[in-house]
C-alpha cells in the first residue's frame, strides 16, 4: 500500500546572491498520529519506541488513565489507537466505548493490546470493531508497521464511506426540495387553459422529467421511487 506519493524530481536552483546552486528542501511527510492508552508507562514507552523504529512518520502520544485518554481524544484526531485491556480505572472495552462516543475519533481504528494473549478478550474486541487484538510481546517493529498501515487503509475506507453517505444525503435533500417546488407549481398552475402545462414544459426543457407521454405526475411528487432525470448539457 502506498502511503505517501513520491514528489516530482526537484532540480537545483541558483541562489541569487551567491551564485551557488542549492536544492530546495524536501517537504516533510504528513505525520501519522498514534495514541497509546496504557497505565504502565514502561510498556507505553516501549511501544512508542517500537513505533518510531518503523521508519514511518509517526507521532506517538501516551495516556496512562481514562481521564487523560478522554482529554487527548478531544484534542486531536488519531489515525490509530492502541488500548491496553487491563486498566486500573476500567478496561479496554470501556475505553473503546468512550472513543466511539467522541466526535473527533469516533471512527478511529483501534487495536486492543494486553500483557497476555486471551482468546475471550480477542473475540469480544474484534466483535466490537477493533481491527486487531495483540499481546504486547507480539508488538514487534514489523507487526506495528503492518498494523499502522492497515489502520491507515481502514481509515481511508471509512472516510470514503462517510463521503458517499454525505453526498447521498445531499442528493435526497435536493430531490425532496425539487419535489416540493414541482408540487406547488402543479397545484397553482400558470394561468393557462391547461394548468401546469407551462411548468411541465419548463421541467422537460431542463431535463428534470422525461419528454412526451401521458402520465400521472403525482408519481413524481409523491412516490419516493420516482427519481428526477438530470440531463447533461
Amino acid at each position: 500500500m502506498e502511503v505517501f506519493k513520491n514528489e516530482p524530481e526537484r532540480l537545483p536552483v541558483m541562489a541569487p546572491a551567491t551564485g551557488v546552486f542549492a536544492v530546495p528542501p524536501e517537504p516533510e511527510p504528513p505525520l501519522i498520529d498514534v495514541l497509546v492508552l496504557d497505565d504502565s508507562r514502561f510498556d507505553a514507552m516501549q511501544l512508542q519506541r517500537e513505533c518510531r523504529s518503523t521508519d514511518l512518520p509517526v507521532r506517538v502520544s501516551i495516556a496512562t488513565g481514562i481521564d487523560e485518554f478522554r482529554q487527548m481524544l478531544q484534542a486531536r484526531r488519531y489515525h490509530v489507537v492502541f488500548i491496553d485491556y487491563l486498566l486500573p480505572d476500567g478496561d479496554g472495552l470501556a475505553a473503546q466505548e468512550i472513543l466511539r462516543g467522541g466526535e473527533k475519533n469516533g471512527q478511529s481504528p483501534v487495536v486492543m493490546i494486553s500483557g497476555e494473549a486471551r482468546h475471550d478478550v480477542a473475540v469480544e474486541a474484534i466483535r466490537r470493531g477493533c481491527i486487531d487484538y495483540k499481546a504486547k510481546s507480539d508488538l514487534t517493529r514489523e507487526a506495528l508497521k503492518g498494523l499502522i498501515l492497515r489502520a491507515l487503509e481502514e481509515g481511508s475506507k471509512i472516510a470514503e464511506q462517510t463521503l458517499r453517505r454525505a453526498l447521498q444525503a445531499q442528493r435526497e435533500e435536493l430531490v425532496a426540495a425539487m419535489r416540493e417546488i414541482v408540487r406547488e407549481e402543479l397545484s397553482r398552475g400558470t394561468g393557462h387553459h391547461d394548468p401546469g402545462a407551462e411548468t411541465l414544459r419548463m421541467l422537460r426543457s431542463y431535463g428534470l422529467v422525461p419528454d412526451g407521454g401521458d402520465r400521472d405526475w403525482g408519481d413524481l411528487t409523491e412516490d419516493p421511487a420516482m427519481q428526477f432525470i438530470f440531463r447533461k448539457h
